[in-house]
């Protein structure tokens, strides 16, 4: 019973740390992002705030399984580290993009977080499938974005 009231306290703390960041960055999003020139498979705004609060449950329920996991054999800490770095990355994405404005810094962060992705995925995956597999997701929903942003950069390079 500890443990599911532990995974419940991480995937309350994610999407109260998610909310935040997305009313943080909402005047951005509602100003300059709006007025950018948009790819033709940019999702409409509102599918944003569903899907990173799906995603967000399943990164805290791994990060939970990772930091449960943190001195079972020598790599414990350091898969934990890599999880430390990849939601920094994460979830400091939104300022870099939206707050900065900055779409090029935006589009290099998110393929770094990708890249730390993978590695935390490989690295996860014999000790601790079950993180890794919750952690496919969020990387599929990010390299969409990655993607997203590039074109967003490419197409408003020179405004």
């Amino acid at each position: 019973m500890r443990q599911v009231l532990f995974l419940g306290l991480w995937i309350a703390v994610f999407e109260a740390v998610s909310a935040a960041i997305g009313y943080a960055t909402r005047p951005e999003v509602d100003g300059w992002y709006a007025a950018l020139e948009r790819p033709w498979f940019t999702p409409p705004n509102m599918i944003f705030p569903v899907m990173w609060t799906l995603l967000y449950a399943l990164i805290a329920a791994a990060g939970f399984y990772i930091w449960r996991a943190r001195h079972a054999d020598a790599e414990g800490m350091r898969r934990l580290g890599l999880f430390a770095a990849y939601m920094a990355l994460n979830w400091s994405w939104s300022f870099v993009f939206f707050s900065a404005g900055q779409l090029l810094a935006g589009f290099i962060w998110i393929l770094v977080m990708n890249v730390l992705s993978v590695v935390l995925i490989v690295q996860a995956w014999q000790p601790l499938r079950v993180a890794a597999l919750l952690l496919i997701p969020p990387l599929l929903w990010t390299g969409f974005a990655a993607v997203l942003n590039g074109a967003f950069w490419w197409l408003n390079r020179g405004a």
